[in-house]
């Protein structure tokens, strides 16, 4: 598979690096519009110059790619996908999928016309051993039915992006973080969520110029309740990057603690839930996600309208911070969806 890596930054270094690993791909080129990252980039990688692009339309036009990797910043990600799928390419893009529900919907619509392509939103939280051995415990029906959960996660993200792009976006912490917490939570539980209450958090040692934190309760469409609290600009206490998830049921908890493991709890018992045995990077999960669905001609687990649903959760909490009141969730997918 001929694959095109739009973006050099933090991620799309990441991606490139699993391209060249990978044994079913080959590099089709490399896009970046800083002509020194893309000189740099292009050496360290031993990618020749023949492949190198500094603009999208380059990049697509002239690579001869089959599929693209988005992994430019966040509010460029739609008239990316938009311009692969519109030649025909498949597409593997970092979430978010879009901005707002508008965006999404504009995607879904373009995702169905391209009917040979597949559309994929990388959401790397759920190939990782530790989620996958809760979600596993969840869908086995260790702890029965659930009734709540709690979400916690505190780090400091200081890495700067290209341009500033995320210290200068209006809602960085829902759109680059809590996205993915919110999608493992649908992913893990197999619920869908209906409503969000959210709350803004803006510490005043905050060096982002949008809501860097967000508490919030998240009502599910079988009963669980979350109660869902995260920053990207903590102090002292700092989480795991998955963060610390408690998970309650009828028999027992689990919780992905400290030290990254899955433990349940019964009573006075207490178990270990063995991680499951994944010797690749989340990265190249998705990527062997991507290329099987590709192969198999089939919806990969990830694909545009499973995505479309942990974006409306984003969408309703930006709407609900900004009304101050719970905002319902369902609406929005149906209206994206009906596009």
């Amino acid at each position: 598979m001929r694959v095109l890596v739009l973006g050099l930054g933090f991620f799309g270094k990441n991606w490139l690096k699993e391209v060249l690993a990978c044994p079913d791909c080959e590099v089709a080129g490399i896009v970046a519009k800083h002509p020194d990252l893309l000189a740099a980039v292009g050496d360290e990688f031993r990618v020749p110059p023949s492949k190198r692009f500094a603009t999208i339309e380059e990049g697509l036009d002239r690579s001869q790619a089959q599929a693209v990797i988005v992994a430019l910043p966040e509010m460029v990600h739609k008239a990316a996908i938009l311009a692969a799928l519109d030649r025909g390419l498949h597409v593997l893009t970092e979430k978010p999928l879009a901005m707002d529900m508008t965006e999404a919907a504009e995607v879904v619509r373009a995702a169905r016309r391209a009917k040979g392509s597949i559309l994929m939103v990388d959401q790397n939280y759920r190939w990782r051993p530790h989620t996958r051995a809760l979600r596993r415990a969840i869908r086995e029906g260790r702890i029965g039915r659930v009734a709540s959960a709690s979400y916690e996660f505190r780090q400091s993200i200081v890495r700067p992006t290209t341009d500033a792009w995320r210290e200068e976006m209006p809602h960085p912490y829902l759109h680059d973080i809590a996205i993915h917490h919110f999608d493992l939570l649908r992913a893990c539980t197999g619920q869908e969520c209906t409503e969000v209450l959210a709350v803004p958090v803006r510490p005043p040692w905050s060096w982002y110029r949008g809501l860097p934190a967000l508490d919030a309760i998240l009502t599910f469409d079988r009963g669980m309740s979350v109660s869902y609290t995260g920053t990207m600009v903590a102090r002292g206490f700092i989480t795991p990057q998955d963060g610390l998830i408690t998970i309650v049921g009828e028999g027992g908890t689990l919780r992905l603690e400290t030290d990254v493991q899955v433990r349940w709890y019964r009573d006075t018992q207490v178990e270990v839930v063995a991680p499951e045995a994944m010797p690749f990077t989340d990265t190249a999960y998705a990527l062997r996600e991507f290329l099987a669905a590709i192969r198999e001609a089939r919806r990969p687990e990830t694909d545009v309208e499973d995505n479309v649903r942990s974006l409306a959760m984003v969408a309703a909490a930006i709407a609900s911070v900004e009304k101050r009141q719970p905002v319902a969730v369902a609406p929005m997918v149906a209206d994206a969806l009906a596009a």
